[in-house]
């Protein structure tokens, strides 16, 4: 935008332009930043088929499927340390997640 001049070439009613050109521009890629972040998602299910869930980019459970046959293939205990197990892997990768995604953005993207 600003050829081959600098911004304090620029007169006063070119610079406002200039600054909330540039404004604007940086409020969209944050825009597209949050929403990208806020897409996230880590999927996590049993290898037996009991339980499967969802975590948000954050880690709030979004999702839980719990099978019927769960309630008669496994104890109130088996079934609290299978869910205690996926929620720690699921962190693990959300958390992942949310590093490789902070690891392709740069303050200079902004």
């Amino acid at each position: 935008m600003l050829g081959g001049g600098g911004f304090d070439d620029l007169g006063d009613e070119e610079k406002v332009k200039f600054s909330e050109a540039e404004q604007a521009a940086t409020l969209e890629r944050l825009d597209k930043m949050i929403a990208q972040l806020g897409a996230l998602r880590t999927e996590v299910e049993d290898p037996d088929g009991y339980v499967r869930f969802t975590l948000g980019d954050d880690g709030r459970l979004l999702e839980l499927f719990i099978h019927e046959a769960a309630r008669t293939s496994l104890t109130n205990l088996a079934l609290e340390k299978k869910l205690n197990d996926l929620f720690a892997a699921a962190n693990e990768a959300m958390m992942l997640s949310r590093k490789e995604f902070w690891d392709h953005y740069s303050i200079t993207d902004i």
